[in-house]
């Protein structure tokens, strides 16, 4: 359901504030998941990494919290992360977006959980290089749920639909085999790969988590995104380590065949990307072959 005029722009507002909520809780999420001896419900307060006090309600409203404390806890003066104020303030962005997108939908909803495991994971990987399973495994579940629910012809494209389609099959099947093709595709693409490289070299080239994050872009974004998704995330990787050079914070190119580098965050960006642009763009390409 889209709404128009002031309404409309009264939803866009209120999406926009619940994403900050959401944003913080991400943060939550993105601190304590990975973490031996830490639960994301318990203890229910917030608290600061530091000095492990309790942080009060006042201090804990997003984003305008870190500006009024200036980046820093009130009882320690421990500096806190750019990246809370900055999970929040994406949190916001995507959430906006979303809405922009799908409206006041079932998809905004099921967009929103996938979105959201996304930022989680990349924030988690880009620290510690690891992508929990309790993040990719129930996303899962639910990209097959909207599949079934929300019959979408982007996960299989429009001529795959219409020969499925002619051929009798139910709009629902359709939309399912979709995300059972996408996440195929995504999974066997960077898991061929990564054993090739093992071949190769005789060490791992990617980390064990790729396959799956990439396997879960493709339930909900379909098998025709995966390739464009690898190329554009590899875009994205080797520009990064170029201007990670240029500032220094990585070794010379002699000595770069030692460095690990987390490559799922490269996977979300541009899945976010393609998320939001890819229909245009194969839109954009099809009319150019279309063009007499």
């Amino acid at each position: 359901m889209h709404l128009s005029g002031a309404t409309d722009i009264i939803f866009g507002v209120g999406v926009a504030l619940m994403g900050f909520a959401v944003g913080s809780f991400l943060n939550v999420v993105i601190y304590r998941l990975p973490r031996e001896g830490l639960s994301i419900w318990q203890p229910r307060r917030s608290f600061c990494p530091a000095c492990r006090n309790q942080i009060p309600w006042h201090d804990n409203i997003p984003f305008l919290s870190y500006l009024f404390l200036r980046g820093r806890c009130r009882f320690c003066g421990t500096p806190i992360s750019a990246r809370y104020p900055l999970v929040e303030l994406l949190s916001a962005i995507l959430a906006f977006s979303l809405y922009r997108k799908y409206g006041i939908t079932w998809e905004l909803l099921f967009y929103w959980y996938f979105v959201c495991a996304l930022t989680a994971i990349a924030f988690i990987d880009s620290e510690l290089m690891v992508i929990p399973d309790l993040l990719v495994l129930p996303t899962y579940i639910l990209g097959f749920v909207i599949a079934v629910v929300t019959p979408n012809p982007e996960l299989t494209g429009t001529l795959v639909w219409a020969a499925l389609d002619r051929a009798g099959w139910n709009p629902r099947l359709i939309s399912l085999a979709g995300s059972v093709m996408g996440f195929a595709l995504g999974f066997l693409s960077l898991f061929l790969a990564s054993k090739a490289y093992k071949l190769w070299r005789g060490k791992d080239g990617l980390g064990a988590g790729d396959p799956p994050l990439l396997g879960l872009i493709g339930i909900f974004l379909g098998w025709r995104s995966i390739f464009p998704i690898l190329f554009l995330s590899s875009v994205i990787g080797l520009l990064s380590v170029m201007l990670s050079l240029a500032a220094g914070k990585l070794p010379s190119r002699g000595d770069l065949g030692g460095v690990r580098l987390p490559f799922g965050p490269f996977l979300v960006l541009a899945a976010l990307f393609w998320l939001f642009y890819g229909e245009p763009i194969i839109g954009w390409y099809a009319s150019l072959l279309t063009v007499q």
